[in-house]
């Protein structure tokens, strides 16, 4: 099914040249029950892998329905935190707001092209597509949000290869029915305007009337 967002990934490598890692990309939301089921495509891409404890986050998963979280991947757990996991790094361009939970997702499984690349063979020269990650929201509407992702790098000098590769990008996530602060303070400045217009209205009408 096509995305419903691109992700535009903004890397930032830990050893050497910056190269792309883990990218989650919002495959579709679709009703279950009463809430939202958001479900999340993603892609490894050739010149990485993982290893145990490699992790993928989601940022601010608002509306979050507790227990939704899931993972349909055999090596791949789901759970949920209110803090960035130690090790990641965050969008500048964001933050991570403790009051609402982060989609945490951890590979469990033996190391998996984490030397020996670029891995080019396949129809997407050796990107590896996964599926299977999803989580409820209350909240069926959308906004740009932020992932967090670590990867293994496979390519460059025997000593780069096995190395750790951070990145950040834009992914799709709940938008929540309640108005961020600064939507509020927008709110409330249009709302003092148009109460200035009517009592002007009101008063220029005064005088007409005089």
């Amino acid at each position: 099914m096509r995305s419903l967002m691109l992700t535009a990934a903004a890397v930032i490598a830990l050893s050497g040249a910056a190269h792309a890692s883990v990218i989650p990309v919002l495959d579709n939301v679709t009703a279950d029950g009463a809430n939202f089921k958001f479900s999340y495509d993603g892609q490894l891409a050739a010149d990485q892998g993982v290893a145990n404890g490699s992790q993928l986050v989601i940022v601010d998963f608002a509306g979050y329905v507790d227990g939704s979280v899931h993972s349909s991947l055999a090596n791949v757990t789901a759970s949920i935190s209110n803090t960035l996991p130690a090790g990641l790094v965050l969008d500048p361009m964001f933050t991570d707001n403790a009051s609402i939970p982060d989609l945490v997702f951890t590979y469990t499984g033996a190391d998996f092209h984490t030397t020996g690349g670029p891995f080019t063979s396949g129809p997407d020269g050796g990107i590896i597509h996964f599926s299977g990650l999803s989580a409820d929201s209350i909240f069926s509407g959308m906004t740009t949000g932020t992932f967090s992702a670590a990867a293994i790098r496979n390519t460059g000098t025997a000593a780069e290869q096995g190395t750790v590769t951070l990145n950040v990008g834009q992914v799709a996530v709940p938008l929540s029915a309640v108005p961020e602060p600064a939507s509020w303070a927008l709110m409330i400045m249009g709302f003092l305007g148009l109460g200035t217009a009517l009592r002007l209205g009101r008063s220029r009408g005064l005088g007409v009337a005089a």
